[in-house]
């Protein structure tokens, strides 16, 4: 749910972290409409909803109102924004009037977010695509970018969804920049990336993603 403290702004749960109870803006099954709505403008079809999207994936921010008002009644810019300035995993990004996906894009983007700092990424796959993947390298079958995990228990974590028997491949991320690959931080969690090469990667021994999060 998303929750407005009168001191702190937008907040997601039952308590900000004042323990304001807050004002009630959207219950779960709301906040979950309009996520889904929201990712599908500026993600995967703006296009259907006729919503112009710049070549860094900007779309207007009164314009997506409107078409979210249209599609549920309930649904406005400020609840937009509300879910932008709570969501915990910074999905999205709003600029002068403007929004964004932060990642996760389907349709053909170039975004412009910082350079990659971290000399290694991780990634999770299952032992068949780990396999693989060391013979291809990391591609992305649906999305503009591929997804790393700065840490290894991140990754680890992601695979877990996927598989019960989770591998994790470790990307020599600065000799990958250093050849020309792509890499841009989202947040404190996701890198995304240009196609990885294989010479590029490794996996992790389970023992190394304990040590690495201790480092």
């Amino acid at each position: 749910m998303i929750k407005r403290c009168p001191q702190h702004g937008f907040f997601r749960g039952e308590l900000c972290t004042c323990g304001s109870a807050g004002q009630l803006l959207l219950d779960e099954t709301k906040t979950e409409q309009l996520g889904r709505l929201v990712a599908g403008c500026l993600r995967h079809f703006p296009d259907d909803l006729g919503l112009t999207m710049d070549s860094r994936g900007w779309v207007d921010l009164t314009k997506l109102g409107q078409v979210v008002a249209s599609r549920h009644r309930w649904a406005n810019k400020e609840l937009i924004v509300a879910l932008v300035l709570s969501d915990p995993k910074q999905r999205y990004e709003i600029r002068d009037e403007n929004v964004r996906a932060r990642y996760g894009h389907s349709v053909a983007v170039e975004l412009d977010h910082p350079e990659n700092k971290l000399p290694l990424l991780y990634y999770g796959a299952s032992e068949e695509e780990a396999d693989r993947i060391l013979e291809i390298g990391i591609k992305s079958a649906s999305q503009r970018y591929v997804h790393l995990s700065t840490t290894a228990e991140k990754a680890w974590h992601v695979a877990t969804f996927r598989t019960g028997n989770p591998r994790v491949i470790q990307a020599d991320a600065a000799a990958a920049q250093k050849s020309g690959v792509k890499m841009m931080t989202v947040n404190d969690d996701i890198v995304i990336s240009e196609m990885v090469p294989s010479q590029f990667l490794s996996i992790l021994a389970s023992k190394d993603i304990v040590r690495t999060e201790k480092q």
